[in-house]
């Protein structure tokens, strides 16, 4: 079985090795290597939106993950295995983002789905947990305000990186503001390395875990961003 050793590298490096090691070599299977629980994640959701499987994620002793990876195509029920995983941003035609919103599953309809082309996508890039500067308390209120205002507004995505993902991990009402939008059907992404530096990983309580090919291909393709 041919190996992919992704071990030191950081996001989003293990995913763009696995995506060129596909699209050279078209393996029917592989493994890949890597040392961090948010590779493990963005692999998976990347591989199984491109017509492989990650059959199985070994543990190795040295704190390393082996995901062993397969096509999937051979039969039906395995496709529709994949297909139940949420559609991400790494497809090589991104014009697909204007027929299949990427916060809709596959098979689900919403009233967003016919109009979705016709809105604006808007992001809301949230780099911390304060809104302004000057007083930390007031920051916090301010960005609590902030995010209950957003479910009166059409977002298509939200992204936190930095000390944003604190947001997705402390309970209180910035949370409750976020899981409704989620219910509105706004994709929340966290930023995998982030939750990993501030030791959350396992805290996370909101949106999906992702990392930065996936966040600067969604502020590219979003029509306005806004940063508080």
């Amino acid at each position: 079985m041919k190996i992919l050793d992704c071990k030191g590298l950081a996001c989003p490096e293990p995913v763009l090795r696995t995506r060129g090691f596909i699209e050279k070599q078209n393996p029917f299977e592989f493994l890949v290597i890597v040392d961090n629980s948010p590779a493990v994640e963005n692999i998976t959701r990347y591989v199984n939106n491109n017509g492989y499987m990650v059959k199985h994620v070994n543990k190795t002793d040295d704190a390393c993950f082996e995901l062993s990876i397969q096509q999937v195509e051979s039969t039906m029920d395995q496709h529709k295995e994949t297909l139940s995983f949420e559609k991400t941003h790494f497809f090589t035609d991104t014009e697909i983002f204007n027929k299949n919103p990427m916060f809709l599953k596959d098979g689900e309809n919403s009233v967003h789905a016919g109009s979705c082309s016709k809105k604006r996508k808007t992001v809301i890039l949230l780099a911390t947990d304060k809104l302004g500067h000057g007083d930390d308390e007031l920051g916090a209120k301010l960005m609590e305000n902030f995010l209950a205002t957003l479910t009166e507004m059409d977002i298509w995505q939200i992204i936190m990186v930095n000390g944003g993902v604190h947001l997705a991990v402390k309970e209180g009402k910035p949370l409750e503001s976020l899981k409704k939008l989620a219910e509105q059907g706004v994709k929340i992404n966290v930023c995998g390395t982030c939750l990993n530096h501030f030791g959350l990983l396992e805290e996370k309580k909101i949106g999906e875990t992702t990392n930065m090919l996936d966040i600067v291909t969604t502020l590219d393709l979003a029509d306005k961003v806004i940063r508080p």
